[in-house]
């Protein structure tokens, strides 16, 4: 049992963060509290990816720690609750709330204490209202969505306004804030038309609506505000601006779009057309770089990856592709893969190893992935492609429990290796692999060694690889 969190604890962490201090601040940030009546013993904290994670001991403590680089809105998660917390480097915070009474229960001390606070009852304020549920807003007609929209916004401002009035609120905080009331409610305009079409199950373009002026507006939004680069709502547009671009030079240009990787080529052309700060242009670019290359690997990424290294001039960007990269180098091809055991339609288990002498391809799904179903048609001709050759074609269902699994499989008359693998997301093979998304496809050689971590889909182009192969 973990020690509980004590009084003397507590004190310093409310009093860490409010001592002047002669010589430069420490980066460590604590972020600690107390959460009663959850189930769930997990508490993490995420940036734009996960900064910190602990489990609660019995009575609900809880404490992270990390080194805070800048100022940004975090959010931290317990269970299903969502905390959205402001965070500076060497902050001190200390969070209490009851699971089962939250709105009457919630409460923040410490630094940022009223900015914090506010978020909270902002949350508050846009649940109630419906401004957080997109769902009902966009099956408005036009008109009667503008109407409404701006409204919500409106009553969603107005704790706003009462604190900037507030005396030592953080100028950063504000102007994060004022961000945010300037840009969200443009971003619920550029994603009226996609939301109303699939509400209301009419076609997109048939829809009446000022398509045009938004882009417009859009358009003026200025690209070099990098004060504002851990804003969502602004760096939502700036990505709007560059993939708009992007599907402009794919459209006009035939070479690129025949080329390998067209979307990413097409976007670091965008980002370098479009985004004249050093510091934004590293953001973005870094962004997209990272989320390739989290989900397909470094090879996947190979040019981009270069070209940011010899250009950018954000040596922390740097560092953090390399560390993703480096995570990778134990799946790269060549590597032995552990010999995982399974469960198969039958509830007999199985081992990788039972497929040795053929090659393995390899898909990671899950009964609730659209876009895995969407590969399963390409799948199957695959297999009756390559009956007579040496592949074998296996899938990993990676569902929370095997329920829905074995009743898809069964129903939809499923054939070939069905496998489960227990632990969904936690399981030994996604987790060795570092499986984030889904679909992901992995292909092994008969000796079980990686040929590709994150190999082409069906749809795609893992024909051409398997035949170098076979």
């Amino acid at each position: 049992m973990k020690k509980s969190i004590n009084i003397a604890l507590i004190l310093m962490i409310l009093g860490f963060g409010c001592s002047q201090k002669s010589e430069p601040k420490d980066p460590t940030v604590i972020v600690a509290g107390k959460i009663e009546n959850e189930d769930s013993k997990e508490v993490r904290l995420y940036l734009d990816q996960e900064i910190a994670t602990t489990e609660m001991d019995d009575e609900g403590n809880f404490s992270l720690s990390f080194e805070g680089e800048e100022s940004a809105g975090y959010m931290l998660i317990a269970g299903r609750n969502r905390f959205e917390l402001f965070i500076s480097p060497g902050d001190s915070i200390y969070v209490t709330v009851d699971a089962k009474e939250v709105p009457d229960t919630y409460k923040v001390q410490g630094d940022h204490e009223i900015e914090n606070q506010y978020l909270f009852e902002k949350s508050q304020t846009n649940s109630k209202s419906g401004l957080n549920n997109l769902m009902v807003l966009m099956a408005n007609p036009k008109d009667e969505y503008f109407i409404k929209k701006d409204s919500l916004f409106a009553l969603s401002k107005v704790k706003f306004e009462e604190l900037k009035r507030t005396e030592g609120i953080d100028a950063g905080f504000v102007a994060r804030e004022d961000a945010y009331y300037t840009y969200e409610p443009l971003i619920f305009d550029s994603q009226y038309p996609m939301y109303h079409a699939h509400l209301t199950k009419v076609p997109q373009d048939s829809i009446d609506f000022p398509t045009e002026d938004i882009d417009a507006k859009m358009a003026k939004v200025p690209l070099d505000q990098k004060e504002l680069l851990n804003v969502r709502s602004y760096t939502s547009i700036v990505d709007r601006v560059v993939g708009k671009l992007s599907s402009e030079l794919i459209k006009n240009d035939s070479s690129l779009k025949a080329s390998e990787n067209a979307y990413e080529k097409a976007r670091m052309i965008a980002m370098d057309s479009l985004l004249k700060d050093p510091s934004v242009k590293d953001h973005f670019l870094y962004n997209s770089i990272k989320s390739n290359m989290e989900y397909r690997g470094p090879s996947h990424v190979k040019d981009s990856y270069d070209k940011f290294m010899a250009e950018n001039q954000s040596p922390k960007y740097a560092k953090k592709l390399n560390e993703i990269k480096d995570k990778w180098e134990p799946i790269s091809p060549g590597k032995e893969v552990p010999d995982f055991s399974f469960v198969n339609i039958e509830g007999e288990e199985v081992k990788l190893s039972d497929l040795k002498g053929q090659l393995v391809y390899i898909d990671i799904w899950a009964t609730w992935c659209g876009p895995c179903i969407a590969e399963h048609p390409h799948w199957d001709k695959m297999k009756e492609e390559y009956k007579d050759k040496k592949v074998a074609f296996l899938t990993v269902s990676i569902d929370d429990n095997k329920e829905p699994w074995e009743k898809m499989v069964k129903a939809k008359n499923m054939e070939g290796l069905q496998w489960f693998a227990e632990n969904a997301w936690k399981s030994d093979l996604a987790q060795h692999f570092m499986v984030n998304a889904i679909p992901r496809f992995l292909l092994l050689d008969e000796e079980g060694k990686v040929i590709d971590p994150s190999a082409d889909r069906p749809s795609g182009k893992i024909r051409e690889t398997l035949e170098k192969y076979l």
